[in-house]
């Protein structure tokens, strides 16, 4: 593996760094990959997290196909160099930032949304004129074999290999020396992937999660509100980076908990259409999330957890210690805005914060007063959809952002550089002393 990855750096060597033509064409080839083996993909994500079409174009594929369309579309804009003022010192001069890739990078990518979040960094990546070693989760299986022959139908010059496999593959990898590193998943991981980047001062992004608060203020639109909830947590069944992990509820809103209750007490073939719990050690952390605050809503013969909301749990408990990633929804009421945003800000900072309500006043006054990755007022989780958006996380959340041009500019080292006229050369720059002294203040406004 590391003797594969040793292949790929020196033949990187021959052709960085890629041309735009070149990386246009690799992302078309990749965009053909993708469509190619289409089919695949819906049958890989089915079996691997009980996906049906429709959540695997809404949550995955579609946000994959708006991406590379976005980036072929805007390359030749990003790769421009972007002229930067010149200082006054620096006269006559031409000062201006030449995007450049970083070299060979590594992608790490997790189980939750296996296709969109391996290969929305990869187009970046190339995108950005890179080569990529590939790493995603080993826990979805079906859909880490498909990418791998995309990539290796997109690739066939290996500009990108993916590798499969667990634990001691990802450890492996991390062997190797890479000029950037790219990692999505778990905070705990993610201390790992940084403790190895550090030992040769690699560059990183990290993209990882946390508990997303969703607050209702008193006049928020409570039906509305009720149904994007839903919606938000239930979406690949609460695995969500960006899920509403708990609901900070205005006390006088006390009475609505039960229309919340309804709306996740799922039946039939909505029950049927949702995803599953990616294995049984994921079944085995909620059952005992939800065994702890005395819940059995869940079916120790399908390993199913079904959607529960827990009103007012103990704050010490498992459910409002770690991000909960499943479908259980706690309730935590509130009697001010300011006790709901001392809440909020005694924890970590948080990858998203929703808020409901109608006016801007709360809203001002949240938004200034609290810290997130992002923030989204009246609807939850569709922030992310937005190519134009930065996505990332801040302090336990994450760090770094990408999407669009955002992914372009993460792959790139934006390299400054000052081109000089030869036409003048001013000679006090040579001689120190008082007089010279003099007359950098002033053309440095320093009186």
């Amino acid at each position: 593996m590391l003797k594969q990855i040793k292949t790929q750096r020196e033949a990187m060597k021959k052709t960085f760094p890629l041309s735009y033509e070149k990386r246009r064409e690799l992302l078309i080839n990749l965009q053909k990959a993708v469509k190619l083996y289409e089919k695949d993909i819906y049958e890989a994500l089915y079996k691997d997290l009980h996906k049906d079409e429709w959540e695997v174009f809404v949550t995955e594929l579609g946000i994959v196909y708006e991406e590379m369309h976005f980036a072929i579309k805007n390359l030749k804009k990003w790769m421009r160099r972007k002229k930067i003022k010149s200082f006054l010192v620096q006269f006559p001069a031409k000062n201006f930032l030449v995007p450049e890739p970083y070299g060979q990078v590594l992608i790490m990518s997790p189980w939750n949304y296996p296709l969109q979040l391996t290969l929305l960094p990869l187009i970046g990546a190339i995108a950005a004129g890179n080569y990529a070693v590939v790493k995603p989760s080993a826990y979805a299986p079906e859909i880490a074999k498909v990418m791998q022959q995309i990539v290796a139908t997109a690739f066939p010059n290996k500009e990108a290999i993916l590798f499969l496999g667990g634990r001691k593959v990802n450890e492996e990898i991390l062997q190797g020396v890479y000029d950037f590193i790219f990692f999505t998943g778990s905070p705990g991981v993610g201390q790992t992937v940084m403790r190895k980047a550090s030992e040769n001062l690699t560059p990183v992004v990290l993209e990882l999660g946390g508990k997303s608060p969703f607050i209702i203020a008193e006049d928020a639109d409570i039906p509305l509100t009720i149904r994007r909830l839903k919606f938000a947590k239930l979406i690949n069944c609460g695995q969500t980076c960006v899920a509403p992990d708990y609901v900070l509820l205005d006390k006088k809103l006390i009475d609505k908990v039960d229309d919340i209750r309804q709306a996740f007490s799922v039946e039939g073939e909505e029950k049927a259409r949702l995803p599953k719990i990616i294995n049984e050690k994921h079944y085995l952390r909620l059952k005992g999330v939800l065994t702890e605050v005395g819940s059995d809503n869940f079916d120790e013969e399908t390993q199913t957890i079904n959607p529960t909301v827990v009103l007012n749990p103990p704050l010490d408990s498992e459910l409002m210690r770690e991000e909960i990633f499943g479908p259980i929804l706690p309730i935590i009421t509130y009697e001010t805005l300011d006790e709901a945003i001392a809440f909020i800000n005694e924890r970590p900072k948080p990858l998203a914060l929703y808020l409901f309500t109608k006016s801007k006043e709360i809203m001002n006054k949240v938004l200034r007063e609290t810290t997130s990755g992002s923030v989204a007022i009246n609807d939850a989780v569709v922030q992310l959809a937005n190519p134009h958006f930065p996505f990332g996380g801040v302090g336990n959340s994450g760090m770094g952002s990408y999407h669009g041009y955002h992914t372009f500019k993460t792959f790139s080292h934006m390299k400054a550089v000052l081109h000089k006229s030869r036409a003048f050369d001013f000679r006090f720059r040579y001689k120190p002393g008082p007089k010279t002294v003099g007359i950098f203040k002033k053309l440095t406004r320093n009186k």
